[in-house]
């Protein structure tokens, strides 16, 4: 498993909202994984061949995407800095773990690298059938779930170590980090 954009973001979200908050955030990731595993499975090498040839558009809208969600983010940190509530994070003000479960879903689902990923492994891996598809589906569900349980369940324990304004630096280091990877892939 890669460490990219959502990873980040999923760290700084155990980290600030504790292992739970994480791991409902993480399943949200793994839930699109398993959807879009199942669509490339479906549509194979077509979706493959059909993706590959938007190559620069698709990196370019998800830069887009990507830098939009740091900027957000980097935005959220500046509010709570000039208006901080007593004891209150801005992951901890979005709402519970529903919430961080519908947002890195929407975040996961919003970037089109995570389809077109899937589309490509799909397609190299010349899947057999139903019951290929099926088992490559679930092999991607279950591999994405245990490795953002395992990253978020120990990034929320860590940040229950950190004093609050190591969790900012850190939450304003990983916005930094991702509007860099978003940099990154408009220029790739």
């Amino acid at each position: 498993m890669q460490v990219g954009v959502v990873s980040l973001l999923l760290i700084e979200t155990a980290v600030v909202g504790g292992p739970r908050v994480g791991v409902a955030a993480g399943m949200g990731v793994a839930t699109a994984d398993l959807g879009f595993a199942a669509v490339a499975a479906a549509v194979g090498g077509a979706a493959g061949a059909a993706l590959s040839s938007h190559e620069g558009e698709i990196r370019v809208v998800a830069a887009a995407v990507v830098a939009a969600i740091a900027a957000h983010g980097l935005f959220a940190l500046m509010r709570e800095r000039e208006a901080p509530e007593q004891g209150m994070t801005v992951a901890s003000r979005r709402g519970g773990s529903r919430a961080h479960f519908a947002r890195f879903l929407a975040i996961t689902a919003a970037n089109p690298l995570t389809i077109a990923s899937f589309a490509a492994v799909a397609a190299s891996l010349s899947l057999d059938g139903p019951a290929a598809a099926a088992a490559f589906a679930a092999g991607v569900g279950v591999a994405s779930a245990a490795w953002h349980v395992l990253l978020t369940v120990t990034a929320g324990h860590a940040g229950r170590w950190m004093k609050p304004r190591i969790r900012r630096g850190l939450a304003i280091a990983g916005r930094l980090a991702v509007l860099a990877l978003a940099a990154h892939l408009a220029l790739a």
